[in-house]
């Protein structure tokens, strides 16, 4: 149990480090690169990123399951069979891509430059190390290739003619990040070309893609949403569309950590046919991650004027209407991760499951086409938001069938005036200094001890677990 929960709590630190990478250079790249380098990157980056998940094929799932075995023999033979597919799905995908990068798509250059990082996801066999229980050497090991990476960017990327350079130190820290697994593999696992080319089957092909198709689905509305952006309204428009969204994205992760650590706990209680310990800790956990995905956005939207100028540089000015609405998805996205990780996958329900990604998906492409062609980069904010929170609506919605919407909402009507309450306040409060930072540090003081004072006021659960803590030594639920 206790290396479970530390290979839970290695993923998630690692998930957060993959995110916060690029938040710590924006910062920097904002500057020296400028919006439209910026917003040129975004586009070849969100192309990757989207055949990128194409190419593992689901295996962070299902790999990650199949080779949690004990022998050894079974282990590496399982491994080829689902490396092979994965594999074979790197390289047409990566033919395909150099093909249409050529004949059709803008920046041809640096969508050229962007090849690493596909050759780099047909390498990346960490789920292997993931269902083997070896975690915490994957993350380390990928760790220190993030930071050198960090690090070249620092060191070498001075002007808005060092795109090239910047967009190749991202996509080949993935190559690196992968190949030191593989010599892993050889020389304590024992795998051999013969190995490889003995077990050439594609008998997991089925489960793999009915894993991999809810995730295209997703990347349909989180990642390609960004390569419309860019093809329709150009890279400027594309760097406010984008660069606007990864400070909230990031707070999602930090919110959404809870569901990573909590599922597998969850699960353990279905599997016991506990329902009652299983309602009550879901509870618990969708009304604190409620209330903190409230703070969070409402700290986001009441500094947006404040954080731009400071985070990004005055240049990004135009993107502060982007930023302000933007972190709504705090709530819609934590919320609904919550009914999806938690309860959703904790049961089995993979159809509930996955029907509103398909939804999110579909209504994206087409709602993107209309609105960003419109309004460009406000059309791009507009259409990510409303997504997602009819996505969130569906996942209610299908819950509803195995939760009552007076068990769902219970107490949470409450936090939702606070919040209300609070971001009306935040708007009437002054500018204090001339120095963006210190306006920063004081909104978010006055804005946090307007909002947990309303939480208590209103009697929310907020006050009722603080005084049962207090009772019970500790513990909300005894």
């Amino acid at each position: 149990m206790n290396k479970t929960i530390s290979n839970i709590f290695y993923n998630g630190l690692y998930q957060l480090l993959v995110i916060a990478i690029p938040i710590v250079t924006v910062p920097y790249v904002a500057r020296v690169l400028g919006a439209k380098m910026l917003g040129i990157n975004s586009y070849v980056a969100s192309i990757g990123i989207f055949l990128g998940i194409v190419i593992t094929m689901g295996m962070l799932q299902l790999g990650s399951r199949i080779v949690a075995q004990s022998d050894r023999k079974v282990v590496m033979d399982n491994f080829s069979r689902l490396w092979i597919i994965q594999f074979s799905s790197g390289i047409i995908i990566t033919i395909l891509y150099v093909v249409v990068a050529i004949l059709f798509l803008p920046y041809k250059f640096y969508c050229l430059l962007e090849t690493p990082i596909l050759i780099g996801y047909i390498l990346d066999v960490s789920w292997f190390f993931t269902g083997i229980g070896e975690v915490k050497k994957v993350v380390l090991r990928n760790t220190l290739v993030q930071i050198s990476s960090l690090l070249f960017i620092f060191m070498f990327v001075k002007s808005p003619s060092d795109l090239w350079l910047y967009v190749l130190l991202n996509s080949s820290r993935i190559i690196f990040a992968n190949g030191v697994f593989w010599i892993t593999l050889v020389r304590k696992w024992g795998l051999t070309l013969h190995t490889l080319i003995r077990n050439m089957s594609f008998v997991y092909l089925k489960e793999s893609l009915l894993l991999v198709t809810p995730q295209i689905a997703v990347q349909l509305y989180t990642s390609f949403d960004s390569t419309l952006v860019g093809m329709i309204a150009g890279p400027l428009q594309l760097s406010y569309y984008d660069q606007s969204q990864k400070t909230a994205r990031i707070v999602v992760a930090v919110v959404t950590s809870v569901s990573t650590v909590l599922m597998p706990k969850m699960a353990q209680f279905v599997r016991q046919n506990n329902e009652e310990l299983l309602n009550k800790v879901f509870k618990i956990s969708l009304d604190y991650t409620l209330m903190l995905c409230l703070y969070f956005t409402l700290l986001l939207m009441a500094n947006a004027k404040e954080f731009v100028p400071w985070f990004f540089g005055n240049q990004f000015n135009p993107m502060i209407n982007n930023m302000y609405f933007v972190s709504l998805i705090v709530i819609f996205i934590s919320y609904g991760g919550v009914l999806a990780n938690q309860y959703t996958l904790a049961k089995g329900l993979y159809t509930q499951y996955a029907i509103p990604y398909y939804f999110g998906a579909a209504f994206s492409i087409v709602l993107n086409i209309i609105l960003v062609s419109m309004f460009k980069a406000d059309g791009g904010t507009a259409t990510i938001v409303i997504t997602e929170f009819l996505v969130c609506i569906v996942r209610i919605m299908l819950v509803h069938k195995h939760l009552s919407y007076s068990f769902l909402f219970s107490g949470q009507i409450k936090m939702v005036i606070v919040f209300l309450g609070s971001l009306l306040i935040a708007m009437k409060i002054p500018i204090f200094f001339e120095i963006h930072f210190f306006n920063l540090v004081v909104t978010s003081l006055i804005i946090s001890i307007i909002y947990f004072c309303g939480l208590i006021i209103m009697r929310t659960r907020f006050l009722s677990d603080l005084l049962k803590i207090k009772e019970n030594k500790g513990r909300i639920i005894r």
